[in-house]
C-alpha cells in the first residue's frame, strides 16, 4: 500500500512538471512546423526543453507502474 501511494505522488509530479513544461513551450514562438512532430513538440524542441520533457513522462510512467505493481501484488 505504502508504493501504491509513493507511485501515485510520483506520478503527480511528473504530472506537473510536464505541465510547466507545456505552458513553458507555448510562450516560445515559432514560424511553422510540420504535421508529423506537432506544433506541441515543435516549440518545446526549439525551446531546449526536450530533456525535462521526457523526464517528466518517465515520472508519469513510473508512478503508473509502481502503482501498478503494487495493484497486482499479492498478500500473503
Amino acid at each position: 500500500m505504502k508504493r501504491a501511494i509513493i507511485g501515485g505522488f510520483v506520478s503527480l509530479i511528473g504530472s506537473i512538471w510536464s505541465l510547466a513544461v507545456i505552458i513553458s513551450a507555448n510562450n516560445y514562438s515559432i514560424d511553422g512546423w510540420t504535421t508529423p512532430p506537432g506544433k506541441l513538440l515543435t516549440q518545446i524542441a526549439q525551446s531546449n526543453l526536450i530533456l525535462w520533457f521526457a523526464v517528466s513522462i518517465l515520472l508519469v510512467l513510473l508512478g503508473i507502474i509502481l502503482m501498478t505493481v503494487e495493484f497486482f501484488k499479492k498478500d500473503n
